[in-house]
């Protein structure tokens, strides 16, 4: 088994949302969905590099430094987004110019409940992420401004991290990683007593991840512990209720 981190990235394959409502997932944390692309991000000494299902992606050589002088350790395998969102007044705004069209995936004719049926807001979610792809990567070609917005550790000093539980991934994480203008590690919280859905939504995120604490990384398939919703804002105006706060779990 290799142990060198470009390789190990190049090789990862993101894994994807399941399709179990989140009042089913065991002990889970939440934390808000960033707007842009999911990469991963390989990190050997005074280097980084970003990939993207195999291929190494062009980026603003600051960006790649920026990684390299925050990553603490000797070396590893990142998840998180490529984003501008960090860089809005607000944590979380989502940028004007980057708003992408719906795309073929979108099924005008479902009712509210489905709308709200986790397999098919993940499978949105996904196709949404994949419309907006290529112009995020011709920006970040061009030397537009982004940050990376680290959300996962999946690789340490050449071991494997994808069979400990979430949580332990994101406290390692946090350990390993010095936060900076352009690297940044995302926030999450537990749902039971935190506002901090409704608090996201208002800073403009669209949409929620809520993943079981003990659940471990799934590489090129889908993970029946992790579940995408609405933010809760977003969610009340699908069910044409008032506003919702809080962060209780969707319906099943």
């Amino acid at each position: 088994m290799t142990t060198d981190p470009r390789v190990v990235a190049a090789e990862l394959r993101p894994e994807y949302p399941g399709r179990r409502s989140a009042s089913a997932l065991a002990d889970p944390i939440i934390e808000p969905d960033w707007a842009g692309l999911r990469v991963v991000a390989a990190v050997e000494g005074s280097t980084a590099g970003f990939y993207r299902y195999g291929d190494r992606i062009d980026v603003p050589a600051p960006l790649e430094q920026a990684l390299a002088e925050a990553f603490l350790a000797v070396d590893g395998v990142v998840e998180g987004h490529l984003t501008k969102q960090a860089f809005d007044t607000g944590v979380g705004v989502y940028p004007v110019h980057q708003s992408v069209p719906r795309t073929m995936f979108s099924l005008p004719r479902l009712g509210r409940r489905d709308k709200r049926d986790p397999y098919l807001v993940g499978r949105q979610h996904q196709a949404d992420e994949e419309a907006r792809a290529q112009p995020l990567l011709e920006a970040l070609a061009g030397g537009e401004d982004h940050a990376f917005v680290a959300t996962d550790l999946l690789w340490l000093d050449g071991q494997s991290l994808l069979g400990l539980p979430l949580l332990e991934r994101k406290r390692q994480l946090e350990a390993v990683l010095a936060q900076s203008r352009l690297v940044r590690v995302t926030p999450f919280a537990r749902p039971a007593g935190s506002r901090m859905a409704g608090t996201w939504a208002a800073l403009g995120f669209r949409h929620i991840f809520w993943r079981a604490a003990n659940s471990r990384y799934t590489p090129g398939l889908e993970n029946p512990d992790w579940v995408v919703v609405a933010a809760p804002q977003a969610s009340s105006r699908v069910m044409g209720r008032g506003e919702e706060g809080g962060d209780a779990a969707p319906d099943d």
